[in-house]
């Protein structure tokens, strides 16, 4: 088979080709990466975060999603999961609300029986001694110091001094490009960017710009694509993507 040469003016213009050719598919995937140093993570006042219809919002009460969800959809009720449609998470100038996973810690003054830490069942509810099947799901510690008081008060004790604290809050998840993934626990007002931290920062090859976060709400399962000024909630899944170039 006769090989027949290129010219020399030929081979130059190939060879030029293949610069520019590099050159455009470097400024491409440089195009497709996110850094601090070009656009820094930024927020509204109140934060950003995944409304009940799955939008991305941001400003006050953008974090509060939790609490506007349905006790019930297409199917008829929602089981006793998670949330179950009330709020179950931290909720911007409002507060932790608890959900089902936290352990309380509750103490009656002089009743060694009723003091101890009590973790909130799947349906959202903790059961003492004498008060069995108490909703506490969407609940501040201070409703629950009250609502048990109250309990309590209806034939058993007199005048009860109750004393409710969050012991541990159900954790969030971590993945992808950070140098220790896994799950660490939550901690109200937390967002991704604190979360990235909490897991000993980036990994070499890590997207710093938006990452995909996992919500199972009453509504089910979803995941968003979002920036890291997303107020996380208890039992997120964080995933940090790896960048391209």
């Amino acid at each position: 088979m006769e090989v027949i040469p290129i010219p020399p003016g030929y081979q130059l213009v190939l060879v030029r080709m293949r610069y520019w050719y590099v050159v455009l598919v470097a400024a491409f995937l440089a195009g497709c990466t996110e850094d601090w140093e070009r656009d820094g993570p930024s927020a509204l006042p109140g934060g950003v975060g995944v409304l009940a219809d799955g939008t991305l919002a941001e400003g006050v009460g953008a974090v509060s999603s939790i609490s506007e969800l349905p006790k019930s959809n297409k199917q008829g009720p929602i089981p006793p999961f998670a949330a179950r449609g009330e709020a179950a998470a931290y909720e911007y100038s409002a507060g932790y609300r608890i959900g089902a996973g936290d352990r309380l810690a509750v103490r009656v003054a002089g009743e060694a029986d009723l003091t101890g830490e009590y973790i909130v069942d799947p349906s959202g509810k903790i059961s003492l001694p004498y008060v069995q099947g108490l909703p506490v799901a969407g609940q501040t510690s201070s409703d629950v110091e009250r609502h048990l008081k109250t309990r309590l008060q209806s034939g058993y004790l007199r005048n009860p001094q109750v004393s409710v604290q969050i012991v541990s809050l159900r954790p969030f998840y971590i993945l992808g490009e950070v140098n220790t993934a896994g799950n660490f626990p939550y901690q109200p007002g937390i967002t991704i960017q604190n979360a990235v931290a909490i897991a000993g920062g980036y990994g070499k090859r890590a997207d710093k710009g938006s990452v995909l976060l996992t919500r199972r709400t009453a509504n089910g399962t979803s995941t968003y694509k979002v920036p890291v000024t997303t107020q996380l909630y208890p039992g997120d899944i964080v995933y940090v993507r790896e960048r391209w170039f």
